[in-house]
């Protein structure tokens, strides 16, 4: 019997965090931060199916809504510290189990599952209601996705195994789908009688599509790409992968985008599911490794607005378990065969933290925005909003007049010459300069006017170049490459 638990009701102050306190920490010509220092719990994007613009939750229970430019337009203090993933009709909704802590026959500690139940928020109430599913229908472990157009979640779920018992390994030979309503309503349930132990998933017309990847050294073919039908919940078809995807996201009704990470580089599967050809690219990134939360949606990490600049962000880190050091994050936009259009690496903000995307947001202006979990320690780390424009159109507001001020620095590369337009209504001089990779001075040119300002590179060695643009007293700075 389904059971319906009203949690709590309450109307929360919103002054608990605003526009100040969520401050501007970082800028230049490429990247702007925004950070909430200090918080306590995870933060991470919510996927949101309302036109009101991106949501993120930043602390245990603080949720911030914002616009491309990171103003904060709206922040919420919700009666629970939950982990709401997805928003939709003013309601924030999870998928959550209750657990408690016991102990094997080996005496090793383990999480035994009480229950699973959908939850969900309204955002103007802050009534929280909880919708317990039938434990027979669900599994401990599972992911999950939203279908808009239906109205309906989509849980994929599997029994948790442990990876170094051969018994329990083969004892899972079954996953379950579950087709639930915005109010908890049980629609569709299946069983499907096939391995799947680590999964990926994401929507493709009528079809869900699961990366899997099976545990079992009988089997030669572990890497299993299933093709579901999301009417009838059945199986219908399943092609041979070549490994198993980290990250995976549905470009158009024929194209797949799948990300996996692997020794120094990431390997960038693009698959015609029509057709059941892939091609394969690979790429070095600039650390030994790369890094996935499992707690979070495979497909939050893959993002675009035209189909020809799809966007990919990771971590860098080292191939060490828990300890380990960060190398920063690595932005890479493809287009849709898979090839790059340009890398951008970023280290220049609290470099010795460890950090995690959660969650990346690709902008109609051609820029992205991302969530990142900054780690001081175990209990304490930082939320950021940061906003990567790959223009260089940033800027910032003079103090006095309160106005925005920005500068577009383009194209990067750069072949013969460099532009640089400034939008500044009080515009009263500037002046860029370039160095090389030694620090030295090689160019300096006068800004006159707020467009069309030239900078010849025509006669620069091909590399990498640093620019500082001076804006009424400020400076900007950034990097350009010059390609021939």
């Amino acid at each position: 019997m389904k059971k319906l638990i009203i949690l709590y009701i309450a109307i929360v102050s919103t002054h608990i965090l605003n526009a100040q306190t969520f401050n501007q920490t970082y800028l230049s010509d490429s990247v702007q931060i925004k950070e909430l220092s200090n918080k306590q719990g995870d933060n991470y994007k919510i996927i949101n199916y309302d036109s009101d613009n991106y949501w993120s939750k930043i602390a245990n229970n603080i949720i911030v809504n914002f616009d491309d430019t990171l103003k904060i337009n709206n922040v919420i203090e919700t009666p629970f510290a939950r982990d709401y993933k997805i928003k939709y009709g003013n309601k924030l909704f999870l998928l959550d189990y209750a657990y408690h802590y016991d102990f094997d026959e080996d005496f090793n500690q383990i999480i035994v599952k009480d229950s699973i139940s959908l939850i969900f928020l309204d955002v103007h109430t802050r009534e929280e209601r909880s919708i317990r599913i039938a434990d027979s229908l669900i599994e401990f472990v599972n992911e999950y996705l939203f279908l808009k157009d239906s109205k309906e979640f989509v849980a994929i779920s599997s029994p948790r195994i442990d990876v170094f018992d051969t018994s329990s390994i083969d004892s899972a030979i079954y996953f379950k789908i579950v087709v639930l309503d915005t109010l908890g309503n049980v629609l569709r349930y299946n069983k499907i009688n096939r391995k799947s132990h680590e999964r990926s998933i994401d929507r493709q017309g009528t079809n869900i599509l699961i990366s899997n990847y099976m545990y079992d050294d009988n089997e030669p073919y572990c890497r299993k790409l299933y093709y579901l039908d999301i009417n009838s919940l059945e199986l219908i078809d399943s092609i041979i992968i070549p490994r198993n995807h980290l990250y995976l996201k549905t470009i158009n009704d024929s194209i797949l985008f799948g990300v996996g990470g692997r020794l120094n580089c990431i390997s960038v599967d693009i698959y015609n599911t029509i057709n059941k050809t892939f091609v394969n690219n690979s790429y070095n990134v600039s650390s030994p490794s790369v890094d996935r939360d499992n707690s979070y949606f495979s497909n939050l990490m893959i993002d675009f607005v035209n189909e020809d600049s799809i966007f990919f962000v990771c971590q860098l880190r080292d191939n060490s378990p828990s300890d380990y050091n960060s190398y920063g994050i690595e932005f890479f936009n493809f287009k849709l065969d898979g090839s790059v259009n340009y890398m951008y690496s970023f280290n220049g903000y609290q470099a010795n933290n460890k950090r995690k995307i959660h969650g990346i947001t690709a902008l109609a202006d051609g820029g992205l925005i991302v969530d990142i979990y900054s780690e001081v320690d175990y209990d304490i780390s930082n939320a950021w909003l940061l906003r990567y424009s790959h223009n260089g159109n940033l800027g910032f507001t003079n103090i006095e007049t309160g106005e925005k001020e920005t500068i577009k620095v383009y194209p990067n590369p750069a072949k013969d010459y460099v532009y640089v337009d400034i939008k500044a209504t009080n515009f009263e001089k500037g002046e860029v300069e370039l160095f090389d990779i030694q620090g030295k001075l090689v160019k300096r040119v006068k800004l006159n006017a707020k467009q069309g300002n030239r900078v010849d590179v025509s006669n620069l060695n091909a590399g990498a170049y640093t620019y500082n643009v001076s804006l009424n007293g400020k400076t900007i700075s950034g990097k350009i490459v010059v390609r021939k």
